[in-house]
């Protein structure tokens, strides 16, 4: 009767440990199931626009805009001294792959949009067939030229994709923005309006960064050559030659 009991107890002791065991499984599961997680969502890679950018920009502004001779995705060729005869000329500098040129792209279709008497064009580093399916993706109304060897963007001293240059009909720099944001979009719109002689329209920039922010930088193969002082790459700092008509 000794060993019955005895082995009783033990029976019952094993089942306590079992139960016990399954008993805290059960609520540490749970409570891992409960515990909040951490979600990290992450938007476009976003470039503040730094002192030197605002500068370098600045230097630009009255100089002679640089004459180029470009295609589009189409073989359509385009020469500034005659577009900017026509009236003020908007080059707009993307990056493919950047998914700043990306998130600005809406915003400059809107002004595009607003004031049809003004030139837009779109600067983009690559080949024609990247253009075409980056354009298309983007519902990008306006030309579209390739500028693969960066002769243009060099020429323009752009260092960052969403760079805009304003050029006014007598073919002088107007406006050379480093990036974009809510209070630049509309400083482009008035600046447009008293250009082509209309009305400014509002625009909605709800989805525009409040800061300046520039796009992703280009990749220059002599980005190691510098000047001195300012740390500045050369070609960030060579005066733009007068206009060839």
């Amino acid at each position: 009767m000794l060993k019955c009991l005895t082995a009783g107890l033990l029976a019952l002791m094993l089942t306590s440990l079992v139960l016990f065991y399954a008993w805290t499984r059960i609520r540490a599961d749970s409570e891992a199931a409960e515990a909040p997680r951490m979600v990290i969502i992450e938007g476009p890679t976003k470039h503040a626009v730094t002192p030197i950018m605002t500068e370098v920009s600045r230097t630009m502004v009255e100089r002679q805009a640089p004459a180029f001779e470009s295609t589009d995705f189409d073989g359509r060729r385009y020469i500034l001294g005659n577009l900017d005869r026509k009236g003020p000329v908007v080059l707009i500098f993307v990056k493919e792959g950047c998914p700043c040129s990306d998130a600005a792209q809406p915003l400059f279709n809107q002004v595009h949009a607003a004031y049809p008497g003004a030139t837009f064009l779109g600067v983009i580093n690559s080949d024609a067939k990247t253009a075409r399916r980056w354009a298309d993706k983007h519902r990008v109304r306006y030309p579209l030229l390739l500028d693969p060897d960066h002769r243009i963007i060099r020429d323009y001293n752009i260092e960052n994709s969403a760079y805009v240059v304003l050029i006014a009909p007598e073919g002088r720099i107007r406006k050379h923005w480093p990036g974009y944001s809510s209070a630049m979009l509309q400083e482009l719109g008035r600046d447009l309006a008293t250009l082509v002689g209309t009305a400014e329209l509002p625009l909605d920039v709800a989805d525009a960064p409040e800061i300046l922010y520039s796009g992703c930088p280009f990749e220059f193969e002599s980005l190691d050559d510098r000047n001195g002082e300012s740390g500045l790459p050369d070609h960030r700092l060579k005066k733009a030659g007068p206009s060839t008509r």
